[in-house]
Formats: C-alpha cells, structure tokens, sequence
C-alpha cells in the first residue's frame, strides 16, 4: 500500500492506493462512518491481480484534514462533492471510467455521486449502503419532534460519547481488541483501521476522526441517506447486505431499478461483514464484469 495526496478542486485528499497491472480496471472505495481507508488494506490489497485499488479518506477522516469545504451542517452531502471531486480527478489520470465501491454510508455516497458523473463510471458495488426507507424517514419526520429516538441519533449519541485519546497505540489497540463490533472481525483489521486513523502527539495517541465528526454525519444520514437517492442512477448496480442489522432498510426501492445486477444477502454477516467475510466480498468484486 502507498499513500498519495490527490489535489483537487474541494481541496486535498490523503488516499491509499495498491498497484495492479497497468491496464487493469480502476475500483475506488469509500469507507464507513468513523472509518478510514486503511481499514480495508488486507481486503484491497487482494485484489491488485485484477484492479488498480484507491481508498480515499474523507475531509475529517483517517489522515484528511477537515478542510476548508468541510459542511457542518450537511456533512454527508458535502462529501459527496468531495468525492465526487475525487472521482473526476482519478477519471483524468486514468483516462478510464471508474468502479466505485463502498462500505456503510461509504456506499451511500458512491451511490450519490454517480448521478452526476455518470458517464466516468463502470458501475456501483455496495457494501450495506445506509439508505433508510420511507416508513423510517416518516418516523423521524413527524414523530422527531415529540422525543422519538432513531437508529441514527442512538448512534450519534453514542459517537459523542466516544473516547478519542489513550497513552499509546498499544493502549488503544488492545482497548477495541475483542470487544464490541471489533469482536466479530478477521485479524489485522482491527489494527489497519488504527493505523490509518489515528496520529500521536506529546500526550499520546489519539483519532483523527473526532467524534464530533463522526456523529455529524450520523445525524445527518436521516435528511441525506433517503430512498430518492436509489433512483438517481443508471449504472449497473451489484447490491450486498448484510443478513444481521443491516442498515439497508430501503430494499424494496432497489429491487425495483432496471440497472441492479446483482442482490446478495451475505449470510451470517453483521453490518461489518467487510472485515468479517473479506474473501467473500473480494470475490464478488472480481465477478463486477459479468453484471456490468
């Protein structure tokens, strides 16, 4: 894995990149909420047989600065230019269109994005995308008001709660090892998505996504992560869900569109069935050009 800082027109990006051959297809992917790039490295880095693999991180995530376009506000749809950013220039270096790929709401902004540049896209692989359906989207609405508590402001509340600094990267990893959603994930993912995420000063270690981030765009997936994003796009679609909490509440506007591939639900897999099943979502990566 190699680290690049791609400049763009909303700014610089730090992004992973594994080299494969030459001519091989582009895939960039998109991480999760309070994610970073890094975190999939021994997911990505198996597929440089086949693909020319970019992970960015986003303004405020892993080792991308905040940045100056940073939308406190509407922070989900704010890094959806930013990618979308991103996107245009890889097109460019590339002279090909791209793969887009992500994770959680990693794949809800691929899915933003490719509305707009579709013509500099092969197609859209989504990892449990965030997407929420109009029975949630009611709730929270209406009902928001008077005290109801959603999925999403459980989770924001949780994220400002988050400790962010420990003594040092040693304290940290062995603090998440085996415990909570860490506890299901395959060796090593664990401590790439640490390495990617977190710097170290004269007091210690710290992450780099503070949860004052993180739980912004929680929040924010309620107003952004809508069904209305589902039909915006006609490039060949290959869906997977995760067959425990997933966070794909929308399915049934999926499997209305022309364009999707492919639905796979992937047994036994909790929402972070990248980390947990990797070879199997490797495997369905490679497959793409059959449903393309």
């Amino acid at each position: 894995m190699k680290r690049l800082t791609i400049k763009t027109d909303r700014g610089d990006f730090a992004v992973c990149f594994w080299k494969g051959p030459a001519n091989a297809p582009i895939l960039h992917w998109a991480h999760a909420n309070g994610f970073n790039g890094q975190t999939y490295n021994r997911l990505l880095r198996k597929l440089t047989r086949d693909f020319n693999v970019y992970a960015w991180d986003a303004p405020g995530y892993g080792m991308t600065e905040k940045g100056a376009f940073y939308n406190k506000v509407n922070p989900v749809l704010g890094n959806s230019y930013d990618l979308e950013a991103l996107i245009m220039e890889l097109n460019k270096k590339h002279k090909r269109k791209i793969l887009l790929g992500g994770h959680s709401i990693g794949g809800s902004l691929s899915l933003m994005v490719s509305k707009y540049i579709e013509e500099k896209i092969s197609g859209l692989i989504l990892a449990d995308p965030v997407v929420i359906n109009y029975h949630y989207q009611y709730l929270t609405k209406y009902l928001g008001p008077f005290g109801y508590d959603s999925s999403t402001l459980k989770l924001t509340k949780q994220a400002l709660k988050k400790r962010d600094r420990w003594d040092s990267f040693e304290t940290v990893l062995n603090s998440y090892t085996g415990r909570g959603i860490f506890s299901t994930w395959e060796e090593g993912f664990l401590e790439d998505y640490l390495l990617g995420g977190t710097r170290s000063d004269k007091e210690g270690v710290y992450l780099t996504c503070h949860p004052a981030i993180e739980a912004a765009s929680f929040k924010n997936t309620e107003i952004v992560a809508t069904p209305k994003i589902i039909k915006e796009t006609s490039v060949p679609i290959v869906l997977l869900v995760s067959e425990i909490g997933s966070t794909t509440a929308s399915l049934s506007s999926f499997k209305r569109l022309y364009n999707l591939k492919k639905l796979e639900i992937i047994e036994g897999g909790t929402h972070f069935f990248p980390m947990e099943q990797p070879d199997k979502l490797i495997s369905l990566i490679k497959d793409f050009k059959s449903y393309a």
